[in-house]
């Protein structure tokens, strides 16, 4: 994977260099090569990794390529408030601490993973660089993992540590029937978990409006439909209070 991102990282350079000069042109390069070194970050840490839990193709679905992530589609998703831990060993509900009100950017991963949840996990770092502020008050990011019974809290809070995750970033773990149930009403349960689904889910839990995208997502996709989100609370309390 990582000789396959970093030859599209070059054409992406070289096309740059040769293509048209339009500043809008060159910004839209530039972007698309800064998601692509993105990508490569998360392809060369799951290398770094794997010597510890080597996983053959049919991981993942076999990871897709960035080219492979699909357009946002609006999703159901069944919320359970069911009793999990964060990475500090803290207990908490599901859908009344973790999603509560909050706008929520959610991805599933699991510790021990050598392929795409490295990639995704540093899709997310990306992202959380770019809310600045608005992580942990209106915004946060939650990593569910799909192996509660390897992913403790510890085993969490250090891949945390890893990623540099702030106030606002919520790794979460439990029991194992507790955990699947969550997975299974957000349309994330694989009965292999090593063969879960690469998604990203944006919603907001004050609303119930959830979307999804799978594969790589661009972080500039995914801050597209949480700045959606945001616009539409404020046009709905402008509204309420044109109305009274």
């Amino acid at each position: 994977m990582v000789s396959a991102i970093k030859a599209t990282l070059r054409k992406a350079r070289l096309k740059q260099e040769k293509g048209s000069r339009r500043h809008g042109a060159v910004m839209r390069s530039a972007t698309s090569i800064r998601y692509l070194s993105t990508l490569l970050l998360g392809a060369a840490l799951a290398g770094t990794a794997a010597g510890a839990s080597a996983h053959d193709g049919k991981h993942h679905g076999a990871a897709p390529p960035a080219s492979a992530a699909s357009a946002p589609a609006t999703v159901d998703v069944t919320l359970f408030d069911e009793p999990l831990l964060d990475q500090d060993g803290r207990d908490v509900k599901f859908a009344s601490d973790v999603i509560a009100d909050h706008i929520v950017i959610m991805n599933f991963i699991y510790t021990t993973c050598t392929t795409a949840c490295p990639v995704l996990s540093a899709i997310f770092q990306r992202v959380q660089g770019k809310l600045g502020n608005k992580l942990g008050k209106d915004v946060v990011i939650v990593s569910v993992s799909v192996d509660p019974n390897t992913d403790t809290p510890r085993r969490l809070k250090a891949y945390a540590k890893k990623l540099k995750a702030r106030t606002g970033w919520i790794f979460l773990t439990g029991g194992e029937h507790v955990v699947d149930k969550v997975l299974e009403g957000l349309g994330a349960y694989s009965q292999d978990f090593t063969a879960h689904p690469n998604m990203t889910l944006i919603g907001d839990g004050r609303t119930g409006e959830w979307t999804r995208m799978y594969g790589f997502a661009n972080p500039n996709h995914i801050l597209a439909q949480v700045d959606r989100l945001v616009a539409a609370r404020k046009a709905d309390l402008s509204a309420a209070a044109r109305s009274q």
